[in-house]
């Protein structure tokens, strides 16, 4: 009698092989239809590509003439696939010129519309005239000068899943590998299933025994009972295990998102590498900063990053496991631009619970521009202050030892030497005080004074003290302010040195003879306070930046008469201040004009 373990295991297996069967003709059926959509694919990028050669030929090229075979037969050879089942060249009308058919097909070709051309080129499904075959048409008009003189129309075998012999390799192939899994998968299940065939012979033996064997059978049954309890605890402690583990990996994730979002709003670029060097994670900010795409660094070693060799050079001692304390941060010119800067920091990463062990390294990136040219400025600021109080300083020492050492010195000497020293020190006295309020002003300690001030007076008293300061001889001198001119709210003292800035700079660059004009006048919304003179001009090369501070021209008069390049850039930080603007228009040789204005008080546009 067969043992009725074995008729399962036979049943099991005859399903295994029927299961196996079933997946083989499902993956070759699979197959075949991927290869028939790949053909039509191919197929509709042939016919497109040879209907535009062949509406590229004039149309006396394609139809036959006496002593010369049929051209579009020769063409239609010439292209080789055994697919290509019909040719046609028909006038506008639709009337055959020169056909090529396939033999047993008779397809029935519809004229095309020759009055709609988004219809000259195309495709379609095409009547074969056989049951069974179908064809894909593909036509295109034939022009000469724009003018449409015919058609061009081919036709291919649609592909279709129809079984061939020449796919019998192909098939062949793909079901020759799943029936040889199919002994393999077979026997392993027969040995999975040995050990609980044996136990069920075992019960069954267990079953039949005599009565005097009960006692054994409970004991048998007995231990087998504690043996499933137990692998039913041990089942459930592995579940609970999976499920803690699960919600570990689940928590990491969480804190692993919530840490790089928290790093992807840093204003600095931020990557990380693990302990063997590779990159693990790197913000949107490091893309800009080091020139590529952040994605195409992680897991990758520094010496395999897609960046500028300059930048890696620079980069590759701070990854460097050898890395000292000497060398955590350096920084570099992105893309050779050496008034750009770009600072790197490396911070090595340890494990929270034991400091000796280290994880990886912390490289941040930051754009460092703006304290690079804060330095170069403040090189620069100090190294022109310095000359320009070394010159004033250098003539007082002169001819104070003059003085000193010479004291039968001629009175006029004597004279010069006094009025140079008083010169030059207005000269640094004036360089200091425009170096301190420009200080006050960009610090934001300078707090506006607003008052109702009367330009008349303030105009005038600003003309007198440019006459008293002796740098006006041979200058005419005139202050034209209308009288009915009403009071406007600034600040009196600011106002003040700004209008001194722009007198000085009148005074000293005119002409001998020349003249100033100091005016004021209002327009419907405004109150313009002008500076003109007639001296030597300004190039119009130099317009643009005489308010950028310590600018200075190179024209040769404009250097050989002095200055420190402070005084309009003072002048416009103060209007500026006061919500107004500052404009210049000049001409070499003929003279300035600069030219302040101000928004009137809202009470005086209700008065006008």
């Amino acid at each position: 009698m067969t043992p009725p373990h074995s008729s399962s295991t036979d049943r099991a297996g005859l399903f295994v092989l029927s299961a196996c069967l079933v997946a083989a003709l499902l993956v070759a059926f699979l197959a075949v239809r991927q290869q028939v959509e790949q053909h039509g694919r191919e197929q509709l990028e042939q016919g497109t590509r040879l209907v535009k050669a062949l509406t590229a030929i004039p149309l006396d090229g394609l139809t036959p003439s006496p002593g010369r075979p049929d051209p579009l037969a020769a063409v239609l050879r010439a292209h080789g696939s055994a697919d290509l089942a019909f040719g046609q060249v028909t006038d506008v009308q639709g009337r055959p010129l020169s056909e090529v058919t396939a033999p047993g097909l008779t397809p029935a070709v519809q004229p095309l519309a020759a009055d709609r051309p988004a219809e000259w080129f195309g495709h379609g499904p095409l009547d074969s005239g056989v049951a069974g075959l179908e064809l894909m048409e593909f036509h295109g008009p034939l022009l000469r000068d724009g003018h449409l003189e015919g058609f061009v129309r081919i036709a291919f075998r649609a592909p279709s899943l129809g079984f061939n012999a020449s796919q019998l390799p192909f098939l062949a192939g793909l079901a020759l590998p799943v029936l040889l899994l199919v002994p393999l998968f077979f026997f392993l299940l027969r040995s999975q299933l040995r050990p609980l065939q044996a136990l069920s012979a075992r019960m069954e033996t267990l079953t039949t025994n005599t009565p005097g064997d009960d006692a054994s059978a409970r004991d048998v049954v007995s231990r087998f009972a504690r043996f499933l309890d137990a692998a039913e605890q041990r089942i459930h402690e592995l579940e609970a295990t999976r499920n803690d583990s699960e919600t570990s990996v689940k928590l990491l994730g969480y804190k692993k998102e919530k840490v790089e979002s928290a790093l992807e709003t840093l204003p600095e670029g931020v990557l990380v590498l693990d302990e063997g060097g590779l990159a693990v994670f790197a913000n949107a900010k490091v893309g800009p900063l080091l020139g590529t795409d952040p994605a195409g660094l992680l897991q990758k070693e520094p010496a395999h990053w897609t960046i500028d060799p300059s930048i890696l050079s620079v980069l590759a001692p701070l990854v460097s496991s050898h890395a000292g304390p000497s060398n955590h941060t350096a920084s570099y010119h992105p893309g050779a631009d050496e008034n750009r800067r770009v600072s790197v920091w490396a911070l090595p990463l340890f494990a929270p619970r034991d400091a000796t062990r280290r994880l990886g390294t912390l490289l941040v990136l930051r754009e460092t521009t703006d304290q690079l040219l804060a330095a170069r400025a403040r090189d620069e600021f100090i190294a022109h202050v310095a000359h320009e109080l070394k010159t004033p300083l250098a003539n007082i020492s002169l001819y104070g030892e003059l003085l000193r050492d010479e004291p039968e010195l001629a009175t006029e000497t004597r004279v010069e030497a006094v009025n140079t020293i008083c010169d030059e020190v207005e000269r640094a006295a004036t360089l200091i005080n425009n170096l301190l309020n420009i200080s006050r002003i960009e610090a934001g300690s300078i707090v506006i004074d607003r008052q109702w001030v009367r330009l008349g007076d303030l105009l005038n008293d600003c003309m007198d003290h440019l006459s008293h300061g002796g740098h006006t001889q041979g200058l005419q001198l005139r202050v034209d302010v209308p009288t009915d001119l009403p009071p406007v709210e600034l600040d009196k003292d600011l106002l003040r040195i700004a209008l001194n800035n722009l007198l000085t700079n009148a005074a000293k660059y005119n002409k001998t003879g020349g003249e100033i004009i100091l005016c004021a006048e209002e327009s419907d919304e405004r109150i313009l306070i002008s500076v003109q003179d007639t001296g030597i001009g300004i190039p119009a090369e130099d317009l643009d930046r005489i308010f950028e501070k310590f600018y200075r021209s190179a024209d040769r008069e404009a250097v050989s008469r002095g200055g420190h390049g402070l005084g309009l850039y003072l002048a416009r930080q103060i209007v500026e201040m006061h919500q107004g603007q500052i404009g210049v228009v000049s001409q070499p040789n003929q003279g300035t004009r600069v030219t302040l204005s101000f928004r009137k008080p809202h009470v005086l546009l209700r008065a006008a």
